[in-house]
Order: C-alpha cells, then structure tokens, then sequence
C-alpha cells in the first residue's frame, strides 16, 4: 500500500502529539537524574595543568548529599602507576574547600583497573560518595592535575560528574 503525499502530511500530522510527548518525557526523565557533568577533551592527549575541568554546580537543598566522580579516558600502557589531583569546591559563600585524591590505574598485581578495549580505556573515580552541599545556592566545583611534570600524558578526555 502506497500513501500519496497528501496522505502522508496527515498521518504526521497526527503523530506530532505523540513526538512532542516523548520528547517532553525525555527531557524530564533526564532532569529527573539530577545528573551535572562537565567535560574536557585534550589536543594531542595531553591534559596540562592549565587545564582545569570545571563545573558549575547547583544545589536547592541544605544538606544534600550528592556523589562526585571523575571519568578519564587515556591510553593503554599509561607509563605511571597513579595519577594525582586537588578537588576545589567554592560555595555559595566563597568557601573554598580543597580535596586532594589520587588515582591507582594498576593493582597489586600490575593489572589494569580501567576498563580497556584495545588501546583506550576508561576508569571512573569516585572522589566522594556522599559529599554534603551545606547550603542550597551555586557551587563551582573545579579539578586540577598536579602531575609533577609540564602535563599528563596519554589522557585523551576528563569527565566530573555530580549526582
């Protein structure tokens, strides 16, 4: 059965309500997540330390717990055992709190805790689990390499995510 033009400006016509709500219920099952994320991708696979991933964060509740996580996805091989950075949030207040934390990319055994396929791999770090956002208001949540070298090597992007 073939439809002729006319025919077929009705039928989606009659479907753009139906579009429209899944599109609607999309968006907010997103929202829903109270998921924020902010992404770096580095030229040449390297992150220097200019480079600062940061996310603007905001909080309607006082006392609120929420997970901090940072994703990296880097080469396979990485030539360091770890990887170390500072965590800074400044609140609404300005209050900068300041969290230093490393990252092991091999365990005791020297095998590779990311998640690899082929040459690329992705390791997710959770930095806090229940960290408390004391006060509702606007968060900057920033996260700095402070690798002892000019950059880091091999890291091809860098992900906080706050949920």
């Amino acid at each position: 059965m073939y439809l002729n033009k006319p025919q077929l400006i009705h039928l989606f016509l009659r479907k753009i309500p139906y579009i429209v709500i899944c599109v609607v219920g999309f968006v907010m099952c997103i929202q829903c997540t109270n998921k924020q994320v902010a992404q770096l991708n580095f030229p040449k696979n390297r992150w220097y330390q200019s480079n600062i991933l940061s996310l603007d964060f905001e909080t309607t509740a006082a006392n609120e717990s929420h997970a901090i996580e940072l994703q990296l996805s880097y080469i396979h091989g990485f030539q360091f055992s770890e990887m170390p950075f500072e965590l800074y949030i400044t609140s609404p207040l300005h209050q900068i709190e300041k969290i230093p934390f490393t990252i092991h990319l091999f365990d005791e055994n020297n095998n590779e805790l990311g998640d690899c396929v082929g040459d690329y791999c992705d390791i997710k770090f959770i930095i806090s689990e229940k960290y408390q956002f004391n006060s509702p208001g606007k968060y900057k949540i920033k996260i700095l390499n402070i690798f002892k070298h000019d950059y880091l090597p091999n890291v091809m992007s860098a992900s906080v995510l706050v949920q």
